[in-house]
């Protein structure tokens, strides 16, 4: 059925129609809080370029992790800075890790909270790229592993959900597999990142990188590249 007789504007006549049609809602229960974490105490480093945001020490990011709980935030997502990066990126799933320490804090006081962790390398390499290097390019399937490793010691930390943001190929099966064989069978993966921008460059310096990243990120100009 085509106009006239299909006629859309019907249903946005007043604010009751539009309330009954609306398919979208958004309210506190949709809201995940990304909190970024640096080693050291009372740390809250302020990031320029986004007024508000701050790198936080593990102390000072619990602090906040029981003001989003007390504000009706129901989840937390979390980054981490290391103290050190190398060219694999151990600290991302060394067990006494930024995040992995983060983890275990807001878990111990606020338990309830969801606390969902990213799952990358960027922030841990010394080139800056989300996975290995080799040959001035990221070699994927020898990232898979790394990834993988990380995704377990978050778990093994306590996070309740864990998130790739590295666009490996093969990177959900790779962590699935992991997970399932140490027992997080039951542990989800949030498939959050068609990486188009990454403001998180911001937050989460890295250093001079080597090669392109848009040979194994998503290109805006075709999505069907995920």
């Amino acid at each position: 059925m085509y106009f006239p007789k299909y006629r859309l504007r019907r249903l946005r006549r007043n604010a009751t129609l539009r309330r009954l049609v609306r398919e979208t809602r958004l309210a506190k229960d949709d809201l995940i809080y990304p909190l970024f974490a640096v080693p050291g105490v009372s740390v809250r480093n302020p990031v320029p370029s986004m007024p508000g945001v701050f790198q936080l020490s593990v102390d000072e990011l619990v602090h906040e992790a029981l003001e989003a709980k007390a504000l009706g935030i129901p989840a937390i997502l979390l980054f981490g800075i290391p103290e050190a990066k190398d060219e694999v990126g151990s600290g991302a799933y060394a067990q006494d890790g930024i995040v992995q320490r983060a983890v275990q804090e807001v878990k111990s006081r606020v338990s309830d909270l969801l606390v969902i962790t990213d799952v990358c390398l960027c922030e841990y390499t010394s080139h800056g790229h989300c996975g290995v290097l080799r040959g001035g390019e990221v070699e994927n399937d020898a990232t898979l592993e790394l990834l993988a490793r990380t995704a377990l010691s978050h778990a093994r930390a306590g996070a309740d959900v864990v998130a790739p943001s590295d666009m490996m190929d093969g990177r959900v099966a790779a962590i699935r597999g992991a997970l399932d064989e140490n027992g997080f069978s039951q542990l989800p993966i949030m498939a959050y990142a068609a990486k188009f921008a990454a403001p998180t460059r911001w937050i989460l310096p890295t250093v001079t990188r080597p090669c392109e990243k848009s040979d194994w990120t998503s290109r805006k100009g075709r999505i069907s590249s995920w």
